[in-house]
Formats: structure tokens, sequence, C-alpha cells
């Protein structure tokens, strides 16, 4: 019987809070998963356009995917205990520069050409995790399935998500549409700046969705092992 006493958990990618990126992409969806800082207040139709736009991205929190989200199978502290385990294996290594995408319907952070290293972290988490993962009930996995190609429906029954080991992406949603031009403007003012910067990954990060539908919190972050 699980101890857990959240409805799901997931494991990402987050900057650390001392890089510029994690600071403006908080304030931009307008909530920090740390410290629960409110949305922005709507001072103008354009506050108002983005925090419609920016919903489901700003309930998730600034992130990139690596473990979607899931029930557990067993206990939150065995789920941690392997997270830790994992993160403990896995060298610090270098993000590929980001850029502003459109791509899929939504806007997003996407790196500039995919990474190696980057792919591998991400399917050993997938896989390594896996075992805390409660299966979805029949009917919530046929809906997921709707729009999936036959390879993501395969996966999804396989891993519970459909993209995962080639067909993930990473990303990092600023707004679940493409945005209007003066909009799209404001992100490239606000983040041209952050993503001129090199980063590295350091640490993997447990959010949580303490019940169906709450905003997911930053529950622990997790160090990758330092190389001497």
């Amino acid at each position: 019987m699980s101890s857990d006493p959240a409805y799901r958990y997931a494991l990402y990618y987050a900057p650390e809070q001392s890089d510029p990126l994690w600071r403006v992409g908080c304030e931009w969806l307008g909530r920090s998963p740390v410290t629960g800082d409110p949305e922005p207040d709507l001072l103008s139709q354009a506050d108002a356009d983005r925090v419609k736009l920016t919903t489901s991205a700003r309930r998730y929190g600034f992130h990139a995917t690596i473990k979607a989200p899931i029930a557990l199978s067993g206990s939150v502290e065995d789920f941690l205990a392997d997270v830790a385990a994992l993160a403990a294996t896995v060298k610090p290594f270098t993000l590929p520069r980001l850029r502003i995408s459109e791509e899929d319907g939504f806007t997003a952070l996407r790196p500039v050409v995919l990474n190696g290293v980057l792919l591998a972290a991400g399917e050993t988490c997938v896989r390594v995790l896996d075992r805390h993962r409660r299966p979805e009930n029949a009917a919530r996995a046929a809906v997921r399935a709707r729009h999936c190609t036959e390879r993501q429906k395969a996966l999804l029954a396989r891993w519970g998500y459909p993209y995962v080991c080639e067909e993930w992406r990473f990303h990092m949603t600023l707004a679940d549409d493409i945005l209007p031009s003066p909009l799209r403007a404001e992100v490239e003012t606000r983040f041209t700046p952050a993503l001129a910067m090199d980063r590295r990954v350091t640490s993997l990060c447990v959010f949580q969705e303490q019940s169906p539908g709450a905003p997911f919190t930053m529950l622990a972050r997790f160090p990758l092992v330092v190389q001497p």
C-alpha cells in the first residue's frame, strides 16, 4: 500500500534558482513552483492575454519534462530514494543552447541541436524510475492514445507516456498556444539575455501535484554527481 500523500509526481529539469533563466521563466508564467508566488496582477489587456495563454504552463511550472507525472505504486520515500540514487550516477553536462520555438502549436524553449548526452540521460531516467509508476486505467490510456502514432501507442503501453525514448522532445513550455505578435516580442525581450548564456545540467527535480488539477510545486532538487 502506498504512503504517497500527493496525487502525482514528476521528474523535471529546472534551471538552478541562481540562473537568470529560472527567474525570467517564473516571472513570465507568473508563478514560482518553489515559493508559490502568485499570478501577475492583471494591469492591462496584455497581462490578461498572457495569463490566459499560459494557464496550463503556469500550473505545471517552468520546467522540461524528463519523467512525466505519475501516480506512485509505492511510497514517496522509495521514489525519492531512487531519484537520489539515480542522480548520483549521472554526470553534470552542458545543456545545448535554447531557442524560442513555435512548433507543435505551442510556444516553448527548445534546444538548437539535440545533444546525445541529453537524450541518453532522459531515457535512463524514464527506464530506471518506471517501477514506481502505477498504471493508468484503460479508459484514460485510450483517451491519451487517440492522437498517437503507432510507435507512440507502443511507448504509451510500455512506459505510460507516448513521448519518451526517440519520441522525447526536450522543451520548456512558455505558452499553451502560439503567441500573438506583441507577446511574442515580449518573450524575445525577456528571454534573449538568459538564452545567450551557457548552462550546465547539475540537478534533477521532483515536482508534485498535491491533488488533481493543483499547481505543481517543487518537492526536492537532487544534485548530479560532481566530478573531481
